[in-house]
């Protein structure tokens, strides 16, 4: 509505109620405070067509209305003051007093905050050369202005370190050039999209960052779980990245507790991921991918490359493709992001596998039922597909039966760029796949260093 707007276009939304607070969030951080829109009941998307439609037309008197009239600038209810104090009997007390209070105003994670005073503060901007008002950028899905001391607030919170900093801050520059609009339509979807970070280059080691059994809680994941955290409570403070607001998951994921994840380069046959991405290999940097799911792919036998990476190829099948835009692949496991174990790449790299060697075979191999990938499309009752929903390269599937689109087989990815093989994990035969967004984001962090 507000693209509308600006090329002068008088638009008014249909928000569900559900989505009320998403909608004032959104039209502030999207430079439209006073866009007017019409609550109706029910959200559109899996509601019967009668529903639809009577809706819709008990709103028609309220959308003229609205067309025709004009508002105030909304209150957020965001609260901007910069300086809070807190009493207790003693500091421990006074801790859990801003606890509770940062948590009814959700600004946190659901676990304990380190207190942000300024001394903490201060120290934490030690960790960088950048001074405490540079704007690293705008950061989405709200684009709230991260400055660097932003930033240390939210690193301190997560109980970070000084040296943690320089990665917290090129992940934060990295998802603000993710995609065009820096996943702003990924983080607002009601599906559990969420990123998930990779480092690469000397300080993963320098820092604590642990490449192997990675994903984890725990001693050996504490600068992993921290770094993540850090980025997460940026995402939140100053993307704005609230669930309810600007984040309309339907169920959510503990993927959105964010993870960070170093590459085991010493285990791997291959040219790290930062070097697939244009850098230097002893430079440091850190990706950013959106994922939206993951799958465990167990091997329980195969020794040789083929058999290893057929497994990989049979796991990557699971999730969905895109009929919209006249193009397979634009929404919904177009891509995957495998994260292989040691164990796994060493044996297909010591079989002549280069990795993007690795990625064409997977590639070639991820194929399946056209139909099963296109089940979430709704189909009607004699088989014919919603207008609305396909666009006009796909229309012949309308004249199949359900039988025949479940015959159909095709690959899961467009080409095996869309196929991103990091080496991450200890030495057991067990990797992880994750659908994950168009393309990753690579960052340099040395930049940042102090």
């Amino acid at each position: 509505m507000i693209e509308l707007e600006k090329v002068g276009r008088p638009a008014v939304a249909l928000v569900s109620g559900r989505f009320e607070e998403d909608a004032v969030a959104s039209s502030r951080a999207f430079g439209m405070p006073d866009l007017q829109w019409v609550i109706v009941p029910r959200i559109y998307r899996n509601l019967e067509p009668e529903l639809c439609i009577s809706q819709t037309e008990d709103a028609i008197d309220d959308l003229v209305g609205s067309l025709t009239s004009s508002i105030s600038e909304r209150n957020s209810g965001i609260d901007t003051v910069n300086t809070r104090v807190y009493e207790g009997e003693d500091r421990h007390d006074a801790i859990l007093k801003m606890n509770e209070d940062f948590m009814l105003e959700d600004l946190g994670d659901g676990l304990l905050l380190h207190p942000p005073t300024r001394e903490a503060v201060d120290q934490m901007l030690s960790g960088t050369c950048l001074p405490a008002d540079h704007v690293v950028c705008d950061m989405p899905p709200g684009f709230g202005l991260a400055t660097v001391e932003k930033i240390a607030i939210n690193a301190v919170m997560a109980g970070a370190k000084p040296e943690h900093l320089p990665v917290v801050i090129a992940a934060v520059k990295g998802m603000s050039k993710l995609h065009k609009d820096g996943g702003k339509s990924l983080l607002m979807s009601t599906s559990p999209e969420a990123p998930l970070l990779v480092v690469n280059g000397p300080i993963g080691e320098k820092i604590g960052l642990n490449p192997k059994s990675a994903l984890g809680p725990g001693r050996d994941n504490q600068v992993n779980t921290i770094v993540g955290r850090a980025f997460a409570l940026c995402f939140r403070n100053i993307g704005y990245w609230y669930p309810g607001l600007m984040d309309m998951d339907t169920i959510g994921t503990t993927r959105k507790f964010i993870q960070c994840v170093s590459e085991n380069e010493k285990m791997s046959p291959w040219d790290p991921l930062h070097v697939d991405q244009g850098f230097d290999a002893d430079e440091s940097t850190v990706t950013i991918f959106v994922t939206n799911g993951e799958l465990d792919l167990q091997d329980q036998g195969n020794h040789t490359a083929e058999g290893l990476l057929r497994t990989l190829a049979y796991g990557c099948v699971f999730g969905t493709r895109s009929l919209q835009g006249g193009k397979v692949g634009i929404r919904g496991g177009a891509e995957r992001l495998i994260f292989m174990p040691p164990d796994v790449a060493q044996p297909v790299g010591n079989q002549g596998f280069s990795k993007q060697a690795a990625k064409e075979f997977i590639h070639e191999n991820a194929v399946g039922s056209f139909g099963h990938m296109i089940e979430y499309m709704p189909f009607e009752q004699d088989g014919g597909v919603r207008e609305s929903r396909v666009s006009d390269e796909w229309r012949w599937l309308e004249q199949l039966t359900h039988q025949q689109r479940q015959e159909i087989t095709m690959n899961i990815m467009d080409s095996a760029e869309n196929c991103h093989i990091v080496v991450v994990g200890a030495d057991r035969a067990k990797t992880a796949c994750f659908p994950s967004s168009d393309g990753p984001h690579t960052e340099g962090i040395d930049q940042y260093l102090p």
